[in-house]
């Protein structure tokens, strides 16, 4: 199995990159912000330490323009979630580009809807090729971070922040959100959520709390032993299942659903419950479909 070829997902204009392709990390949680401001500090730490050469701005909320990244900012981020009023993590984004509106990977990035609140890391695809050092990040990622759930695999990375971004690029990636079912949401706010469970992906995280309702991890491998290509081991305190060895994108034109993300997808629906919500470049219809993509 080889990675799909991604030259041709993206765009650009004179400000930068419109959307670029992304191996994309989100976890999810509901806990408060104290519970939060030193696993998501940690995190960042831990980004820093092996993509902060390639990262250039960082942008927090309520300020109007990014400003250069320096490590000074890890501890800024643990200040403003201890400090923050609001239900979960502030608005806190790192990456590489020159502006808001040029925003490619590396990128790490916090926020939340209500009282649900996501992280998020982007990084080149090419990163999914190295397991080792993958499954390392991901487990001090989710050792630091109290996850409810989370999935990792390919998006279409672009900037929601930035008000021209937000008009230009729906349009431009709904098609390929259509065509290509391997791509997740590159905007975590809008899965986040998603209780219990958020659509499955290459690599789909569960909690703890989502673990002990399904038996444990050995119930987990029990209910998918049957399929030699999908894995099941420990994540911090929780999950990971992986289904192959690299993630795919699948092309509904061909015929191509993805059957290993479906076969998770079907064992999990049940605990994903109802859900609606509008996604970027998606009508309402449309997001219902996405959604559901692997249900069955």
């Amino acid at each position: 199995m080889t990675l799909p070829r991604l030259d041709t997902f993206h765009a650009t204009d004179f400000h930068g990159a419109l959307y670029t392709v992304s191996l994309q990390i989100a976890l999810y949680t509901r806990e408060p912000p104290a519970a939060l401001a030193a696993g998501a500090t940690t995190c960042l730490r831990l980004f820093t330490d092996r993509y902060g050469a390639h990262v250039r701005l960082f942008h927090r909320y309520p300020m109007r323009k990014p400003k250069p990244f320096a490590r000074r900012q890890i501890a800024e981020l643990g200040k403003v979630i201890r400090t923050t009023d609001d239900d979960g993590l502030p608005s806190f984004r790192v990456w590489n580009g020159h502006n808001l509106s040029d925003y490619r990977a590396p990128v790490f990035a916090t926020g939340s809807y209500s009282d649900y609140s996501w992280l998020q890391v982007q990084v080149p695809p090419e990163a999914a090729e190295d397991w080792k050092l993958l499954h390392a990040l991901l487990g001090a990622l989710g050792a630091a971070f109290p996850f409810r759930c989370g999935h990792v695999g390919l998006a279409l990375c672009w900037n929601d922040l930035s008000v021209d971004r937000d008009i230009e690029v729906p349009r431009l990636i709904g098609p390929h959100l259509k065509r290509y079912p391997g791509f997740t949401s590159a905007t975590p706010e809008e899965l986040c959520d998603q209780d219990p469970l958020p659509p499955v992906n290459w690599l789909t995280l569960l909690g703890p709390a989502v673990v002990k309702p399904l038996g444990g991890i050995a119930a987990i491998r029990k209910k998918l032993a049957s399929t030699k290509s999908i894995s099941v081991m420990p994540l911090g305190k929780g999950v990971l299942i992986r289904a192959g060895d690299l993630p795919q994108l699948g092309d509904t034109k061909r015929g191509d659903d993805l059957p290993l993300y479906r076969k998770v997808g079907a064992y999990l629906r049940k605990y994903r419950g109802t859900q609606t919500i509008e996604l970027d470049g998606l009508s309402e219809r449309g997001s219902k479909a996405w959604l559901a993509r692997f249900d069955a």
